[in-house]
């Protein structure tokens, strides 16, 4: 049908302060749009924000990309906020009627489920072989008790956890002498029994080494051997595929280590493991060396060599992948992508008590540089301590002290820092919420969202049936107002 022009002295209706047509597309693409975009808000988002008001802490409303006003709870203590990422809660002393018996220094950790166990280490000058327990319980320590003692004395030992068993490899006996000897934990039901002989060994002696453990086996690199020689080996057990039983450790003489490396902190992290630090030919180091890992834990080869890639060292990828100091004997853990690097000596001997952390790339392994707070280093410096998460919580066990004293102190951090509760940026905020937890919680955060659904459901039906029929509409507003709105003739309404 043919467009009728006009009537004489007709004038063409405007919208948006006269910009657009109001017959025209571009004013009817734009009221499509704005009512697509309501129609998600009111169906979508504010359904799905009442759900996380109900069981979140905080809740983001709008687009909260910068926010100038951050407001942290105070059980963050001094930490910046909000919080940097990898940041810990500053760490506390553990209550000292719950510290370990006596000091010990160079052992090694098990966790399985709520049991903790410290394993080995050196005591006055001597290995031991034993082997204390203790359950963690919201972060808090029982008392420790005598757990099954290893068959022979160690310390400095390479302690790993393969598919839930704990792995005990070389390390000095009590005569001082390095080992190449392989314990392996017995597990029944969460709960560490006894130890028996893994019926392997390492290829050579060694003591002072670091490993790693990935899906499939277990990694051992460097350490001293017979005569206090550094290593640069690399070693490397593993399950074979539908067994059960670790097989032999075999030297792989294709990737050792760039140097020689003693007292090193090793940290496996999905597709990548990073030697940091410890002592080389030249003394204490502060290079990380980092070696790619393909989805069944072996080294990462390249296809158009066949060979594995090898290891790729801090100062060929840049200067800030190092750590900013030299360290030896520092405690370090993974967790939640993020590696730290706690205590240790450094290059003139002195224990320090720092706190480095990074959080590489996901993708490649590339560290871009480490962070360190002062709110965040150890109440106190150590070395050789040994470190172990339960939950949230991490703790470092005794180790060497400021006087070379073999500590029997506990310090612990939270590894989770609250986000801030109150956040205003310039396209957004954060806001408290509920946080009602377990199940209740969610149960209810389903009601509140089919009820905040279901009243925008309501909400646009009344507005379409409002725009379907504008003179009721208009005279209801006229009759709520007391006559303020009066309502237009009916030949004035458009569709």
């Amino acid at each position: 049908m043919a467009q009728l022009a006009l009537p004489p002295g007709a004038v063409r209706r405007r919208a948006v302060f006269g910009l657009l047509d109001a017959d025209g597309w571009a004013w009817a693409t734009l009221k499509a749009t704005f009512w697509f975009v309501f129609i998600i808000f009111v169906l979508g988002y504010v359904p799905d924000r009442a759900y996380y008001f109900t069981v979140s802490p905080t809740i983001d409303l709008g687009f909260n990309a910068i926010s100038p006003v951050n407001l942290c709870p105070a059980s963050n203590q001094s930490l910046p906020c909000p919080a940097p990422a990898g940041a810990v809660v500053p760490w506390q002393g553990n209550p000292t009627e719950l510290n370990l018996p006596q000091g010990r220094t160079g052992s090694g950790t098990f966790a399985s489920g709520t049991n903790l166990y410290l394993i080995g280490g050196e005591t006055g000058g001597a290995a031991t072989t034993s082997v204390l327990s203790t359950t963690v319980n919201e972060g808090s320590l029982a008392v420790w008790q005598e757990g099954p003692a290893l068959p022979d004395a160690r310390s400095h030992a390479v302690v790993l956890t393969l598919t839930g068993t704990p792995y005990v490899v070389g390390g000095t006996d009590a005569s001082g002498n390095p080992t190449n000897t392989v314990f392996k934990g017995t597990v029944e039901q969460g709960s560490l029994t006894g130890w028996e002989d893994a019926g392997i060994t390492l290829p050579v002696p060694l003591t002072d080494a670091s490993g790693a453990a990935t899906a499939t086996g277990l990694y051992v690199f460097g350490g001293r051997t017979t005569g206090d020689a550094l290593s640069a080996a690399t070693y490397r057990a593993v399950i074979p595929e539908k067994q059960t039983k670790l097989a032999a450790f075999q030297e792989m003489t294709e990737i050792p280590l760039p140097e020689a490396r003693a007292g090193a902190s090793a940290v496996s992290a999905g597709i990548s493991v990073w030697v940091m630090g410890g002592q080389g030919p030249n003394g204490v180091t502060n290079s990380v060396f980092y070696l790619g890992l393909d989805a069944h834990g072996a080294p990462v080869v390249n296809n158009a060599t066949g060979r594995p890639n090898g290891w790729g060292v801090s100062a060929n990828q840049s200067a800030s992948a190092a750590l900013p100091d030299a360290r030896q004997h520092a405690t370090s853990y993974g967790n939640g992508g993020a590696l730290y690097v706690i205590g240790g000596e450094d290059a003139n001997g002195q224990k320090v008590a720092t706190n480095y952390w990074t959080v590489p790339n996901a993708a490649n392994g590339t560290i871009t540089g480490w962070t360190r707070l002062d709110a965040t280093d150890l109440p106190e410096p150590r070395a050789l301590g040994a470190s172990a998460i339960s939950g949230s919580t991490v703790f470092v066990f005794g180790g060497t002290g400021a006087n070379n004293e073999d500590l029997s102190s506990i310090v612990r951090a939270d590894l989770a820092p609250q986000p801030a509760f109150f956040r205003l940026g310039l396209f957004g905020v954060t806001v408290p919420a509920l946080s009602i937890k377990g199940e209740i919680g969610q149960q209810l955060g389903y009601i509140v969202a089919a009820g905040a659904g279901t009243g925008g459901l309501i909400t646009l039906i009344l507005i379409g049936w409002a725009f379907s029929h504008r003179p009721q509409t208009f005279r209801f507003f006229q009759w709520i107002s007391r006559g303020r709105f009066r309502a237009p003739p009916e030949d004035d309404y458009t569709y």
